[in-house]
This record gives C-alpha cells, structure tokens and sequence, in this order.
C-alpha cells in the first residue's frame, strides 16, 4: 500500500463558458480521515474531483495530491484510486473488466483476485457486468480503484444505489482504509448518506464553498435531540430501548430514536450490546445542512466559509 496523502485544493476554478461551475475553493483533505465532500446535485462536486484527477483542466487555481499535480505522478493508479462515473462493458465479466484494466496499468495481476475478495465480489466475478446491481456495479468500482493499493481513494457517490446492508458495509470498509492511513474523499449530495462515516465535512453549493470542518463541529450547530444507531444485534438494542420507554424506528440507515447519544450508548452498554453506528439523529443536522446550502450568507460556527 502506498501511503496517504495531503489533498490541497488551492483557489481551484473552472469556467465553462460564461458559467463558473467551481470558484476559488480552498480546503484540504487529510489522510487517516474520511472526508466528506457535499453538495446537491450541480454543486461542482463532480467538476472538481475531475480536476484533481487531471480529466478537466482548471481555469485558475490547483489541486495537489501530496504537493503534485496528477499529471506528475508516478504509476498514478499506485498512488490515487478513483471511481467516478465508472463504465463498465456489459459483456464483459467483473474480473474481465480488473484484469483488462491492471494490464493497462501494469498492475500485477494477482491484484484482481485481491481486489475482488477485499470488496466481497469474489463470488460475482465471472458474471457479465450487465446483469450487474446498481450496488454490485457500486462494488465493482470500488474495486477498481483499489487495484493498485493506493493510499488515496476519490469515490464519487459511492453509497448510490446500495441496499441497508452494503451502506454498512460500505461505511465499516471506508472508515477501515482510513484507519490504515490512507486518504478518502467521498462525495455525496446527502448529508445523511455519509453521516455516521466520515470525520469531515466539505460543503459546496453553486460552486463556492459553505463550509469546511469537522462532522462533530456541524453537528454542534444543530439541535437535534435524537440518535441513529445500530448493531448486528437489532433485536436485543430494540427491546432494550422499548423497556426504556423509547419508541424506535427502523430505517435504512440503522434505529432512528428521539434519545441522546450519549443515553442510547448507556442503554446499550447495559444491556451488552456492541454498537456499530452511533450518531446525532439527521434532522436538526441535516436542517443545517441544508440551510448551508440555501443561503450563500451562511457560515456554521466551527467551520469556515470562504
């Protein structure tokens, strides 16, 4: 593995035409750490991680990985992995498509194996990429741009189109990659997508940054008084709130209960239970969210707007 490296986006830019899809950002994305990279659709977020991939050129401004352009790196598949907007050949085998692109890139090919295992498509492998989920293309992806065992990974919605139980997955296996010191930088256009993943927040809305910052110091500016938790043991967690005098609901990102977290965490340590996901309920999060992205004035106390 490669290690993780510093992504600086400096005064970065992009002018199509008349129309600035991306003005001067200025953040970094550090390594050991899952950075959030938010947005609504048409924000810039897709415009942006092409530039620091070296597939659109910026107007002004630069985006480094490690203090280098793209375009200046060695064996870049070996340092950077991206999924964005993948194409698949859908006559093509999910291993097919791993080995076609290792050789291209010279990468051994016993990476494919690797890669297939690392992501759980190894059962998957020798069908044809057509008749693919959403999520399995989804997983496919990912693991493409972990063929090289880079120490940076750029993904581009990678929660799209899975089902409860890959969103967790999914979840554990980034957070994971960042524990091994590598750098992750996922975008999304819902804060509640990511919400119980990353460790930091880059919001962008019309193509200018709302907010940079810490997920713990955004959700210091909401008022939400409940929590989204889970575990692999639902059943014990659920009845042990209900006993509690907590109604619960169960939702695609885990238990959703109007307790706060820190009492959900005292519940389930009494009651033996191991958590998983453990976060400040969505709503009054998720209202700042989204107040961030409506109003061009507004800056979240903890972060920093430019």
């Amino acid at each position: 593995m490669s290690t993780g490296q510093t992504l600086v986006f400096d005064g970065v830019t992009k002018h199509f035409g008349p129309v600035a899809a991306v003005e001067g950002l200025d953040f970094t994305v550090e390594p050991g750490r899952v950075t959030g990279f938010l947005g609504p659709n048409g924000a810039g977020k897709t415009t942006t991680l092409r530039m620091l991939l070296g597939l659109v050129a910026a107007t002004s401004g630069t985006a480094t990985i490690g203090g280098k352009a793209y375009r200046d790196l060695e064996n870049p598949m070996r340092v950077v992995g991206a999924s964005l907007e993948a194409a698949f050949h859908p006559g093509r085998s999910g291993r097919a498509h791993l080995a076609v692109t290792a050789a291209a890139a010279g990468i051994p090919r016993d990476r494919v194996t690797a890669v297939l295992e690392q992501t759980g498509m190894a059962p998957y492998a020798d069908r044809r990429v057509g008749g693919y989920s959403m999520g399995m293309r989804q997983r496919l992806g990912l693991a493409t741009a972990l063929l090289g065992d880079p120490g940076v990974l750029v993904l581009d919605e990678p929660i799209n189109g899975l089902d409860p139980e890959g969103i967790r997955w999914i979840r554990s296996f980034l957070q994971a990659l960042a524990a091994e010191g590598r750098t992750v930088l996922v975008s999304s256009h819902l804060l509640s997508e990511v919400q119980q993943t990353v460790d930091d927040v880059v919001v962008i809305a019309g193509g200018k940054l709302r907010y940079v910052g810490t997920l713990a110091a955004l959700e210091g500016t909401s008022t939400a008084n409940g929590s989204v938790v889970d575990t692999p043991d639902r059943a014990v967690l659920i009845a042990a709130l209900e006993a509690a005098g907590h109604d619960v609901r169960v939702e695609a990102e885990g238990l959703v209960v109007e307790l706060a977290p820190v009492e959900v965490g005292r519940i389930a340590l009494a009651a033996g239970v191991a958590l998983s996901a453990l976060a400040a309920s969505g709503a009054g999060l998720e209202d700042e969210f989204l107040a961030l992205v409506a109003d061009p004035e507004r800056a979240a106390e903890g972060g920093r707007q430019r």
